[in-house]
């Protein structure tokens, strides 16, 4: 690591920051934990504690470095309203894990989202700009701030972070964890508010010193739409796993049973039904695997999906959401882990986190994913097998396979190690910190600013 040199700051702009929990806050919590390792001193610009954050996991608190300082501003979300309006209870979670339904929406939920769509633009988080971006300008009055880095979604971090590189003139490097206009997390828009949308995620590319992409497919998306950006900095950090978060935490997989396991969110195109049809297939053949196989899900499931669980009592085990530390013990404790990557042509880019962590527990994957990203890496890394996720003959075929390994004592781990080492946060952040290196030195090849 690099001494630490405490005159290199870097401005972090996240909604997604303990106490919130879930996926996306893993990426930027471990950047502020490692940073300071590699001479960057990370100050956060986030939102209260309080915020409406889809899952919340007050343990990740203590990850944060007792020396960063985290400025917390506060933020209007209209979710309140929404759960009034739809329905539902005052704590449900309003991402799009719940947002997008397995079943047809309601009148309410569908027109919730045409307003979201119409007026909430970029996102639900707009109303946080103003009060945020008068936070940072008072912290850059009082702080030497070499560089910004805005992390989206939402995509109000990064009209924040655009307002404080126009007001100040420092650096601003934008991170896209996934794409913008047309992805899987945003609404589909149309007329005024689609081109008000489409402008925004232009202005963002064509003003910030330097894009960071989580993966190829989303660089390649966001280049799609505003061309003319041959000279514009694109970098690919992808995401990773956080070799300290398995450090201490016990776990086997267990001898008893083949024990499959998905951790995340289920809702919409994102289903286990191809599995649990081809699980109904295998029983119908092999009746003794009602007491040797469990398909364990662990986070949160849309509704329907609840229901089809109830068609396998004593083999499907579902666990709603759990702190990170727990969701670790739950994938070295399994004999194998699931991922589930809807077949759209958008997500052909997708490399989920999950996967990340996945590698991270090493236990092979089976995925259902369509050919794209996610599963070029599994088959290049040997971590796993892929099938189509609509393809019931060969989610059948696969599963079989691993049981049957599983009952022989072959199941194990192959995977390229020197490859997965290379994708622990630590190794990540140090290439993130080589990049705010870049984008602060002066074009003369000067000192940094």
């Amino acid at each position: 690591m690099k001494a630490v040199d405490s005159g290199k700051t870097v401005l972090v702009i996240a909604y997604y920051f303990p106490p919130s929990g879930g996926a996306g806050v893993q990426r930027v919590l471990k950047y502020v934990r490692y940073l300071t390792g590699e001479g960057w001193r990370p100050i956060v610009l986030t939102v209260t504690e309080t915020a409406g954050f889809p899952a919340r996991d007050e343990t990740l608190l203590a990850e944060v470095p007792k020396t960063v300082r985290v400025v917390r501003t506060p933020i209007f979300e209209p979710y309140a309203l929404y759960r009034r309006f739809t329905g539902r209870s005052a704590g449900a979670a309003t991402d799009i894990a719940s947002l997008a339904h397995a079943g047809p929406a309601s009148i309410p939920e569908r027109l919730s989202e045409w307003i979201r769509a119409a007026f909430f633009i970029p996102d639900a988080r707009c109303f946080w700009r103003l009060p945020a971006v008068r936070a940072g300008l008072n912290l850059i009055a009082g702080e030497k701030v070499d560089v910004i880095l805005s992390s989206a979604p939402p995509y109000t971090c990064h009209l924040i972070g655009r307002s404080l590189h126009r007001r100040t003139g420092i650096p601003w490097i934008a991170e896209f964890r996934d794409s913008w206009v047309g992805w899987l997390s945003t609404p589909a828009r149309s007329g005024i508010a689609a081109a008000i949308d489409r402008r925004m995620e232009r202005s963002v590319l064509r003003e910030s010193d330097m894009v960071i992409t989580a993966t190829a497919g989303v660089r390649d998306d966001l280049r799609s739409r505003s061309p003319g950006l041959a000279g514009k900095r694109f970098r690919v950090i992808s995401n990773g796993y956080d070799g300290a978060d398995f450090q201490g935490v016990t776990g086997a997989p267990p001898r008893d049973r083949f024990t499959l396991t998905y951790t995340g969110s289920l809702y919409g195109k994102r289903s286990p039904e191809v599995l649990l049809n081809a699980t109904a297939r295998l029983l119908e053949r092999d009746p003794s695997l009602q007491s040797q196989l469990r398909l364990r899900f662990v986070g949160r499931a849309d509704p329907a999906f609840l229901r089809s669980f109830e068609r396998f009592p004593g083999i499907v085990e579902y666990i709603p959401y759990v702190p990170h530390a727990e969701s670790i013990a739950f994938l070295l404790n399994s004999s194998a882990l699931l991922l589930i990557i809807d077949d759209a042509p958008v997500n052909r880019g997708i490399l989920t986190g999950k996967l990340y962590e996945y590698l991270g527990a090493r236990r092979p994957v089976l995925a259902l994913a369509p050919e794209g990203e996610a599963a070029d890496l599994i088959r290049e890394l040997g971590a796993g097998t892929v099938a189509g996720p609509g393809d019931s003959a060969e989610v059948e075929k696969q599963l079989a396979a691993m049981i049957t390994a599983w009952r022989q004592g072959t199941l194990t781990w192959n995977a390229d190690e020197t490859r997965i080492a290379a994708l622990d946060r630590r190794v990540l952040t140090g290439r993130l910190a080589a990049l705010l290196d870049e984008v602060t030195v002066k074009p003369d090849g000067g000192e940094p600013r």
